[in-house]
């Protein structure tokens, strides 16, 4: 059985990551910020590979080139050429409804813009953006320094590669026990053939 390669952006402690290690993916790397969730993601042997659980604030480039160090690593060890899969789910602080006290929070939105260029530079076969509702709605600022919704963002620097999609659903609907709504962006890129953004997303699974 085929080992599909992932990476994971602001990924917490790993609740997703279990989902994908079940399912046949193989983590490449996980980027937290915080060291005491990747410890949490290390007690559940996420990574093949040690040192593909990096700790760092991804809008450094020293935490980047530690990611892009660890995904040529990988290629190597593994032999394979590209990566599969990239999923980032950016701290929605900023963009959510339920903070009433957000203050000055575009610069915290704008850390999508820092998923974007890691699309850019590793180009996944597919990438899923997961955020609140009103994500795309929400501003951030692009590398021209205009603040724009982060839909046109998305449009300006993956359209040209990928064929993108979005959507909002409730996770109660696929299988969850509690009301979750949530955009998704899924991204395929353009020169894989016979699956678009839409056959990726799941079938329907109300919860109990």
């Amino acid at each position: 059985m085929k080992k599909y390669s992932y990476i994971s952006l602001f990924s917490g402690a790993g609740i997703g990551e279990y989902s994908l290690n079940k399912n046949g993916f193989d983590c490449v790397a996980t980027v937290e910020i915080k060291q005491e969730r990747l410890n949490f993601q290390k007690l559940n042997n996420y990574c093949r590979y040690e040192n593909g659980y990096i700790s760092g604030d991804i809008s450094k480039i020293s935490t980047k080139e530690i990611l892009y160090a660890q995904f040529e690593f990988y290629k190597q060890i593994e032999n394979i050429k590209e990566l599969d899969f990239l999923i980032a789910t950016p701290p929605c602080q900023g963009m959510s409804v339920a903070n009433h006290k957000k203050g000055e929070e575009i610069v915290r939105n704008s850390l999508i813009l820092e998923s974007i260029k890691i699309v850019n530079k590793i180009k996944p076969r597919v990438f899923i953006f997961e955020n609140v509702t009103s994500f795309l709605k929400t501003l951030c600022t692009d590398t021209d320094n205009m603040d724009k919704p982060i839909s046109d963002v998305i449009k300006n620097h993956l359209y040209d590669n990928y064929n993108v999609t979005s959507k909002i659903i409730n996770f109660k609907d696929y299988g969850s026990n509690s009301s979750r709504p949530r955009t998704l962006v899924i991204g395929v890129r353009k020169d894989i053939k016979g699956i678009a953004p839409m056959d990726i997303f799941p079938e329907l699974k109300p919860g109990k």
